[in-house]
């Protein structure tokens, strides 16, 4: 069931079915965080991020868009890429380095979107609240990522005929 407010009836040029996807995705991480849908946040910030990452690296030339029968590249692949072509840290602001931050928080993101029932055979899983408690923690800190990452590509992607990006 949508969640955004957003309603339309222009035809979907250009990248405004674009917007009213991520308007419909922010929304949607909103909500999960209020009502406790942590993964469900985590799941999307995640998304955000790879997509914005995506278009940056295709417009920079960096790889290539993908056909129909091709796949995206993985989460980890696209951070990987992004660092090699934009080497050193990138200050986006409280976060002195956003890429680092970036990959350190895809791990636990993956911790988080395994963890709840994840363990080694005869060995319990995390207890609930603790793993919930993390879950949230994760959630919050990917909507502050994607955001960093959303501004910081939407920069690059203007500045790339004109020089360095500064914050």
């Amino acid at each position: 069931m949508r969640k955004s407010l957003f309603d339309h009836h222009s035809p979907w040029t250009r990248n405004v079915g674009k917007f009213y996807s991520y308007a419909e995705a922010w929304t949607r991480i909103r909500k999960a965080q209020e009502e406790g849908f942590f993964l469900e946040a985590v799941t999307l910030e995640e998304a955000i991020i790879s997509d914005r990452l995506f278009g940056y690296l295709v417009a920079l030339g960096a790889i290539e868009q993908v056909g129909e029968s091709d796949t995206f590249p993985s989460f980890n692949s696209l951070i990987q890429q992004w660092r090699k072509q934009s080497p050193g840290p990138i200050s986006a602001g409280k976060t002195p380095d956003l890429q680092k931050a970036v990959d350190e928080w895809s791990k636990e993101r993956n911790r988080v979107v395994h963890g709840m029932v994840k363990s080694n055979p005869g060995y319990p899983t995390e207890p609930i609240d603790d793993f919930l408690a993390k879950a949230k923690l994760i959630a919050s800190e990917g909507a502050t990522l994607a955001r960093a990452v959303a501004n910081w590509c939407k920069k690059a992607r203007k500045s790339l005929s004109r020089g360095p990006i500064t914050d």
